[in-house]
C-alpha cells in the first residue's frame, strides 16, 4: 500500500492495468462531463483487501474512487455506498 503522498496524475485505465487483482483508492482529478466517469487521478493506495482500502478512504478528504483493478464478469453487478 502507498501512503497518501501524491504520485503523478495518470489515466484511471492505466492505473488499473498496473495492478492485478487489487483494490485501488484513486484521488480523482478529471471526470468525463457527460458520464461523470472518473478519467484521471493519482493512486493513493492499493491492496488485495477491499476493507483495507475502504478504511483508508475514510482518511482522505478529497474526491476519491475505490475500484477493483480487474473488470467485473458480465453477469456480476456491484454497488458500494460509502458514507
Amino acid at each position: 500500500m502507498l501512503p497518501f503522498g501524491r504520485m503523478n496524475k495518470e489515466r484511471i485505465d492505466d492505473i488499473r492495468k498496473r495492478y492485478k487483482d487489487e483494490w485501488l483508492l484513486i484521488a480523482v482529478d478529471e471526470v468525463d462531463p457527460d458520464t461523470q466517469q472518473p478519467l484521471e487521478g493519482h493512486l493513493l493506495a492499493h491492496g488485495p483487501h477491499r476493507n483495507d482500502i475502504h478504511e483508508m478512504s475514510k482518511q482522505f478528504s478529497g474526491t476519491a474512487y475505490v475500484v477493483y483493478s480487474e473488470d467485473w464478469p458480465d453477469d456480476l453487478a456491484a454497488c458500494f455506498l460509502i458514507i
